[in-house]
């Protein structure tokens, strides 16, 4: 069925006098047989209606909109589905593991105590191991070439960009995809909206967009997360590619002319490619500036070195360009995972496939609130939680899937991300306790040996983030302000973050608490019949990747009579 909804043409449709009338949306070569056929029966003029493939698809849409609805839950394997928290083996290992710890504390508390800091201390080296390996070749972000192309040879592109409660944003966005590099006649952008988010859908509706729109309106059936209504929407691309955006997101206007280009030449089992996240509002404060660093250290770091070993890459939540047959095959974004990137990312490669990264990135602006950033990291390491534990539902055909290294490698970064968020301020307190300890002249062994542990793996825990973060920063993000002296501060609100998540994995699995997005401070700034971004105009300041436009840079195909064009009417 989604198969037709993508290629359908014509459909009978019961009318309410008691006729049947004919919908076709005709192709350029349709019009000529229908002209001969319209003249030799004349009759069939009164039952016919033109009208363009989305009409069609709405049509259909609204006629099967509860099977599509529950389809789109069921589209990832149960699995592979975070559907069920964790299932009965695993609920049986952890409550086993709580008690015995439990009677191990009791009965043998020192033994205990130290058996368990050793092992919790040797998965928090881990993450600092992986990221000093990355550090070791990380360097600052350039731009690839890209080669052009005629536009008769380039392929369909499907853009799907997931909207609730975004009315404050939608012109920002239509101005962002303006920007975009890439034929009209083959462009697929899919607003995806939830069916009763009225304003948001009002906000688009009052701009005249290009017939290459369409506004997929989302049922309220089964949870309402991102992923549900990304797999809703898959049902409808037309594209060969896709790529996923956020409602606040500013692409680079040559990524999908490098996503193409690389998947091109990367082969059938590249399945997707991951483009760098930058950070426009760096400058905000100093939430706003650690988030920067942090997306650095990430997407301009630790993926790039990930790729380049095709290891297992934990995808972001935006700007990822995929394969639609291997998405399919995959059984596209899990509904009820509300980190459905880290998930998509594993299982593309228990599958087989490879996961790249490209340099053209996409600037979006960091929660400026607290109470936002919170609610969002929350979000973030409870999926994290949702993904370790379906993956580890059965490790032994993981491990086989993914090969031994992969998996070693992959799971000692996940369990390591999610422990020592959890683990670190009692670290803290445990070193704080220990030095305590030793001025008091009561330090024994092992409790020196611990401290020593303990403080040699904070700072090279710090380092390592530092030195990964500051190779990879622009000229302008190294001089936005200080870094180092803010990371325990930050790594605190994390911490409190991973235990807020980890209640909510029981108490709510998928709840997904939306971040709110305003229109940046360039946007707001500029004049409105402006319909690029600061961050990507030539000679901006923010440095970061270096993601602006040089004359004569990147041109060596312009669309001039099929370029997509929204900012022309925008505010009609």
């Amino acid at each position: 069925m989604p198969q037709n909804l993508r290629t359908i043409r014509h459909a009978l449709v019961a009318h309410g006098e008691g006729r049947t009338l004919l919908y076709i949306a005709p192709t350029i070569g349709d019009l000529v047989v229908l002209k001969r056929y319209l003249s030799q029966s004349p009759a069939l003029a009164e039952r016919l209606r033109v009208c363009p493939p989305s009409t069609l698809a709405d049509m259909m849409r609204m006629r099967q909109e509860r099977e599509l609805a529950q389809r789109a839950q069921e589209m990832t394997p149960p699995h592979f589905s975070a559907a069920l928290v964790m299932n009965s083996w695993q609920a049986f290992v952890l409550a086993e593991t709580i008690f015995f710890l439990l009677a191990f504390s009791l009965f043998r508390p020192m033994e205990t105590a130290i058996t368990l800091h050793i092992g919790l201390t040797l998965f928090f080296f881990g993450c600092v191991a992986i990221r000093l390996l990355a550090a070791s070749v990380a360097r600052p972000p350039r731009l690839l070439p890209v080669a052009g192309a005629p536009p008769r040879k380039m392929p369909i592109y499907t853009i799907l960009v997931p909207l609730y409660k975004e009315a404050e944003i939608i012109e920002q966005l239509l101005q962002a995809l303006s920007n975009l590099r890439w034929p009209a006649s083959k462009l697929d952008i899919k607003l995806v909206c939830e069916a009763d988010d009225a304003r948001t859908i009002a906000a688009i509706s009052k701009h005249a967009l290009p017939p290459c729109f369409e506004i997929i309106r989302v049922p309220g059936i089964g949870p309402r997360t991102k992923p549900k209504a990304l797999s809703y929407a898959l049902q409808f691309a037309r594209g060969e590619f896709l790529v996923v955006y956020d409602a606040e997101d500013r692409p680079h206007p040559d990524q999908l002319l490098e996503a193409w280009g690389t998947f091109a030449a990367g082969g059938e089992d590249l399945a997707c490619l991951q483009a760098p996240l930058l950070i426009s509002n760096v400058r905000s404060n100093w939430l706003t500036r650690m988030f920067a660093f942090e997306y650095a250290a990430l997407f301009r770091g630790l993926l790039p070195w990930l790729a380049s070993r095709n290891l297992v890459i934990p995808l972001g939540g935006t700007s990822n360009h995929l394969r639609r047959k291997c998405l399919e095959i995959v059984g596209g974004w899990d509904s009820h995972n509300v980190t459905e990137d880290a998930d998509l990312g594993v299982r593309l490669a228990r599958f087989g496939y490879r996961v790249g990264v490209i340099t053209r990135g996409t600037w979006e602006d960091a929660p400026e609130e607290y109470v936002d950033w919170k609610k969002q990291r929350t979000r973030w390491l409870k999926g994290w939680m949702q993904t370790w534990l379906v993956h580890m539902r059965n490790p032994w055909r993981t491990c086989r899937e993914l090969g031994t290294v992969r998996f070693i490698i992959g799971m000692l970064y996940m369990t390591g991300l999610i422990l020592s968020a959890l683990i670190y301020p009692f670290m803290l307190l445990m070193v704080a306790l220990l030095v305590m300890v030793s001025v008091g002249g009561q330090s024994s062994f092992w409790s020196f040996h611990l401290l020593c542990i303990d403080i040699v793996n904070i700072v090279l825990a710090y380092f390592s983030y530092y030195v990964l973060g500051l190779k990879t920063l622009g000229p302008g993000e190294r001089q936005a302000g200080s870094y180092f002296c803010w990371i325990p501060v930050y790594w605190l609100l994390m911490s409190f973050s991973a235990w807020r998540a980890l209640w909510q994995l029981f108490r709510a699995p998928h709840l997904w608490e939306k971040t709110p997005h305003r229109p940046s401070a360039a946007f707001a700034s500029r004049h409105p019949g402006h319909s690029r971004p600061r961050e990507m105009q030539a000679g901006g300041n923010s440095g970061a990747g270096r993601q602006k436009l040089r004359p004569g840079a990147d041109n060596a195909v312009v669309f001039a009579a099929d370029r997509l064009k929204v900012a022309a009417f925008v505010g009609q």
